[in-house]
């Protein structure tokens, strides 16, 4: 069997690369998360509503990008305030799709996962598809619901310093 001569330097060119690449796209990645969690998307907060006594009443909203990332067990939620990354975490419940409205009145299911959380005394849900992002958050003991959603943007405009990502409570 005859070896290449060039197959070490082609090897090395491509482990180069392969680092290369893997820590451009890291740049976006949090510090702390395992391997095992891909990336999913950023998405735009759009719109949020807190529900209460049968009215939808539009909640004044700040410029916020989502990073969402799974293990496939898990979908974990990371937004940047104050220069820190926090994120919540919600164990997915269903991973079959979801259903969407059209403006037709019509329901199709497109791929995506629903997930959920209880931590901090707050039932939390969250649903993810390639073009949106919807968070519910319901407060115990409380007749108020509030409906967050964001839609996914190609690029977000995200600071190159990350720090270490705490859990949040009341996200």
């Amino acid at each position: 069997m005859k070896i290449n001569k060039n197959l070490p330097g082609k090897v090395m060119l491509t482990l180069m690369v392969s680092v290369l690449v893997g820590s451009l796209c890291a740049e976006d990645r949090p510090a702390g998360l395992s391997a095992g969690y891909r990336f999913i998307g950023h998405y735009k907060l759009n719109s949020k509503i807190r529900v209460e006594a049968g009215e939808a009443v539009p909640v004044v909203i700040s410029p916020l990008t989502y990073r969402v990332f799974s293990d496939g067990i898990d979908v974990r939620v990371y937004c940047r305030s104050s220069g820190e990354d926090s994120f919540t975490n919600y164990e997915i419940y269903r991973s079959d799709g979801i259903g969407v409205a059209r403006k037709t009145g019509e329901i199709d299911v497109v791929a995506g996962v629903q997930g959920y959380c209880t931590k901090g005394d707050m039932i939390r849900q969250v649903s993810v598809t390639r073009n949106s992002l919807t968070l519910v958050k319901m407060p115990p003991r409380s007749h108020r619901v509030v409906v967050t959603r964001a839609v996914a943007i190609k690029k977000a405009s995200i600071e190159s310093k990350h720090t270490p990502a705490k859990e949040t409570q009341s996200r």
